[in-house]
């Protein structure tokens, strides 16, 4: 039975990639992952679930009602998703803080937990790469810089303003808007950083690898989906098919939807 709203987690997968954008008959895509909201938004959703549960878990409903949100809404599906790119939260089944949520909520651990959030985001990480030790250009080119990396030419502005708000939340604009630095982490840190680069640049780029897992040409969103469905021999509870076609619709919508114009499903189990 399908009918209206769920209120559900978002799915595990680290690889989000944004709505499919329409231009009169032309449709644009972006490939590679970035959020719609920026980290303070995200830091925001750690907040709440740190005062409410600490280390415990929560479901949509209860961490929307936290930061006064529809669970059904857009925008707190985008804030979601945007807590898993940045690595803050952990949706595999309920909500819960991840590492790096947990340290953004300690005053100790909170500025290198904005830096290594930051860097979680695979556009912000390629604009990083990119401009390390360089100058970052002026707004027309660097947004053009952002096309080159894989971000729908009609999405350009929203992605460099997030993206700017995001490094400067996090401390990559602490010696000029005109360069991206990495904060000073840990020693320990340090070293963790430096090997996490090492294994960015050594990782062949890979724009959808929906095609190469499946062979079908999904969206990752999708496949990462498709993944998680168990083998037969397995079983399948079906609370746990619940959850897995509420995600799955919610993803749909995410991938096919335009912003302004979600589709939003509520899938129920019809009892006698």
């Amino acid at each position: 039975m399908v009918t209206d709203g769920s209120g559900l987690n978002w799915p595990p997968s680290s690889e989000t990639n944004v709505p499919e954008i329409s231009e009169g008959k032309k449709q644009q895509r972006s490939t590679i992952a970035f959020p719609y909201v920026d980290l303070a938004e995200v830091i925001n959703l750690a907040k709440a679930i740190h005062e409410n549960v600490g280390s415990g878990s929560c479901s949509g409903d209860q961490l929307a009602a936290w930061i006064g949100q529809s669970p059904n809404s857009s925008g707190f599906r985008l804030r979601l998703s945007a807590g898993r790119l940045f690595g803050v939260l952990n949706t595999d089944g309920d909500i819960r803080l991840t590492d790096i949520g947990h340290s953004l909520m300690d005053p100790k651990t909170a500025q290198e937990g904005r830096a290594r959030a930051f860097l979680m985001v695979p556009l912000y990480r390629a604009v990083f790469e990119r401009f390390r030790g360089r100058i970052v250009p002026p707004t027309q080119g660097f947004e053009n810089e952002l096309v080159t990396l894989g971000v729908a030419s009609t999405l350009k502005d929203r992605a460099r303003s997030v993206l700017e708000r995001s490094a400067e939340q996090a401390g990559f604009y602490k010696h000029g808007r005109d360069r991206l630095i990495q904060p000073g982490l840990p020693p320990s840190r340090e070293e963790a950083t430096e090997k996490s680069d090492e294994a960015f640049q050594d990782q062949p780029k890979v724009t959808s690898p929906s095609s190469a897992v499946t062979g079908l040409n999904l969206d990752p969103l999708l496949v990462a989906l498709l993944q998680k469905i168990p083998a037969k021999e397995e079983g399948w509870p079906s609370q746990k098919r619940l959850r897995w076609f509420r995600a799955f619709a919610m993803n749909v919508s995410q991938v096919f939807d335009e912003d302004h114009e979600p589709v939003e499903l509520k899938i129920e189990i019809e009892t006698e």
